[in-house]
């Protein structure tokens, strides 16, 4: 700013004479060189004044050499002297417009920004207002672009506010990176981090269970700003609809984000999909005008899909779209760091199990092992009252040896997998059995069920609840159990009993038994029949036919 003063300033000086005459410049030329100097250093009013004297000094002088009367040469002096006059009166306009004109170039330059008024227009002469109305235009010309500017170091400062708030919410997810936590609160954390920095009508994460790649995909996490948070926590663990589950193995499989800022969906196929899409997790997506999905990915491998809707069509932009690649590569670092916590814990939890199922083999089982030998023996040796409590004692230590082994087939799950679902009810039955007071029958095929081992250890865990059931609370005398192979893939197993029976009609809250076996029945996608009276026993078939 003092530069551009100090440059106006210096406009307004008259320019030095020079020092002296160049060397070799002849005294005549050296006169006029100062005569003309002497007379730009002159004001515009002077200037006018001296050349107008000139002249008439010349024309009167002229006049007294073509010896003209008196009258005439003063009639040609004062011609000269008015022409004079009114000449330097407007020159003195002319002037004044100009100083007028330099006063508000000197404010301007002082100003820290250009002011409200502008230039003032002359109208002294037509080349003054010519100037000034360009002078006029450049002044406009100016103001608009400092408003440009402003306009820009606006646009500028609010995305620098967004690039702080980005950088604020990716460093909280990394520092809830560095804290670890379960799956679903990181994806949680996410979620909130991602709502400081972007609006949206809901986001959501879709994963597959345990991360593994063969399980289905369940919802993981999700946020909306029209539905209750106790309806979205009812929507946990939910399944996709067949359209989001295309969309979803899409950007599984090909690793990349998908936009969709205008999605097109005919009146017909939205009324089927609303019709015949029994999945409660729709429901987030059914008003969506624009949607993005970013794959959660560490180096190759897909962990998840972060899907994020708007009502606005358009919406994803590329900044957006930067956005949110940046939160769901933060997010998939903390889902693999949470992963691999929980597996760390899993090993850790098994390699407990595995010393503790060492210890009862090699101490507790070889001690009811032998306890049932000398009671074996004991029943051969003895006779009358003595044989039945020999036999008594024997019974307890076979159902304390089947107990035994159940439990150390617990303690190692990976055992479970391993075993035949015949040898795993065999061991449940000799529990059972070992109680005493029930007769049982069995039928138990031997044939391939072509299962996979996590439905038939689903299997197993019925029948254990069933045969527990029947031990603990039924009173029954007699129980059958039968495991049939009808062909690979289809089986049926059957329970029953003669105890104490029940209204299967009523509820029954409380009995966490009957519904973990409804539940693990469902998970297998088939049903549990339940058949019970008052004091008719039970008897609980389910059949599992794979296609």
């Amino acid at each position: 700013m003092r530069a551009r003063k100090a440059e106006t300033m210096a406009d307004a000086l008259p320019s030095p004479p020079p020092s002296g005459p160049p060397a070799g410049t002849p005294a005549s030329e050296n006169v006029l060189r100062r005569l003309q100097h002497g007379f730009e250093r002159l004001s515009m009013p002077a200037q006018h004044g001296v050349a107008g004297g000139v002249a008439t000094l010349v024309l009167a002088a002229g006049a007294g050499s073509l010896h003209l009367g008196p009258a005439v040469v003063l009639g040609i002096v004062s011609a000269g002297v008015l022409a004079t006059g009114l000449c330097a009166a407007l020159a003195q306009r002319t002037a004044a417009g100009l100083m007028h004109a330099a006063r508000v170039a000197r404010e301007l330059a002082r100003a820290e920004s250009l002011p409200e008024e502008t230039v003032p227009l002359s109208t002294v002469t037509a080349e003054m207002h010519q100037a000034t109305v360009g002078v006029r235009r450049a002044f406009e010309a100016a103001r608009q672009r400092e408003q440009v500017l402003i306009a820009k170091a606006v646009a500028l400062g609010v995305q620098l506010e967004h690039r702080r708030q980005e950088l604020s919410s990716l460093q909280d997810l990394s520092i809830d990176l560095a804290k670890g936590g379960d799956i679903q609160k990181l994806v949680g954390d996410a979620l909130g981090a991602l709502e400081q920095t972007m609006s949206y009508s809901s986001a959501s994460v879709w994963a597959r269970t345990d991360l593994q790649p063969r399980n289905p995909v369940v919802l993981m996490g999700c946020r909306s700003a029209d539905e209750d948070p106790l309806v979205l926590q009812g929507l946990l663990g939910g399944r996709l609809s067949r359209s989001n589950l295309q969309r979803y193995e899409q950007v599984e499989r090909e690793a990349r984000p998908l936009v969709e800022n205008r999605p097109r969906s005919s009146l017909f196929s939205w009324l089927w999909e609303l019709v015949t899409d029994d999945a409660r997790t729709s429901a987030l997506y059914r008003a969506t005008k624009a949607w993005m999905a970013v794959p959660l990915k560490v180096r190759d491998e897909v962990l998840g899909v972060l899907r994020v809707d708007h009502n606005e069509i358009d919406y994803f932009d590329e900044e957006r779209a930067r956005l949110l690649n940046a939160v769901g590569s933060q997010a998939a670092l903390a889902m693999r760091h949470a992963h691999l916590l929980a597996r760390e814990r899993d090993v850790a939890v098994i390699t407990e199990r595995n010393r503790i199922a060492r210890e009862l083999h090699d101490a507790v089982s070889q001690t009811l092992f032998a306890a049932n030998l000398i009671a074996s023996a004991v029943v051969r040796a003895t006779e009358g009252a003595a044989q039945v409590q020999a036999e008594a004692l024997e019974r307890l230590n076979r159902s304390a040896l089947a107990e035994m082994r159940m439990l150390m087939f617990e303690l190692k799950p990976d055992s479970l997998e391993g075993m035949r679902l015949p040898d795993l009810l065999q061991q449940a039955i000799e529990a059972l059995a070992g109680r005493g007071g029930v007769e049982i029958m069995q039928s138990i095929s031997r044939d391939d069920d072509g299962l996979p081992s996590a439905e038939r250890i689903q299997l197993y865990r019925i029948a254990q609840e069933a045969l527990s059931n029947i031990g603990r609370h039924s009173g029954a005398t007699r129980a059958e159990i039968e495991w049939a192979v009808l062909r690979p893939g289809h089986v049926r197993l059957r329970i029953a009993d003669n105890g104490h029976g029940f209204d299967a009609d009523e509820a029954h809250p409380g009995h966490f038994g009957l519904e973990n076996m409804n539940s693990r029945a469902a998970e297998l996608g088939t049903t549990l029949s339940v058949r019970s009276a008052p004091g008719e026993g039970t008897e609980l078939v389910i059949e599992l036919q794979k296609d």
